[in-house]
């Protein structure tokens, strides 16, 4: 109880906490992921350089995406161990590859 009042506190004042580092890398691809789907949800308009709403949460959606599979495990690995890990993990770097192009691409573009 004492633990989860601690990183509470931690969290209010700092945003995180000493155990969001422990794995930070998820605890960002979280945090945006949520972040992403309240803004698509809340967002007005859409950036200069793209022609429609459509085109814009179709980018929201892939984002959203990006953040959530880097979230995900690697689950049902099976017999083949280490391919599967090693496809996997392929995916999900390709996957944030996109997803970094498009946050650096869009980043000032997040507001509503």
């Amino acid at each position: 109880m004492f633990n989860s009042i601690r990183r509470f506190i931690e969290r209010g004042k700092k945003g995180y906490c000493h155990e969001d580092l422990w794995n930070f890398d998820n605890w960002l691809s979280s945090l945006l992921a949520k972040g992403l789907k309240e803004f698509k949800q809340q967002c007005h308009g859409y950036p200069n350089d793209i022609n429609d709403w459509d085109t814009w949460m179709g980018i929201l959606d892939e984002l959203i995406d990006c953040f959530e599979e880097q979230s995900r495990g690697i689950d049902n690995i099976g017999v083949n161990f280490l391919e599967t890990y090693n496809n996997r993990r392929a995916i999900k770097k390709a996957k944030l590859h996109k997803g970094l192009e498009l946050l650096e691409r869009y980043y000032y573009d997040l507001w509503y």
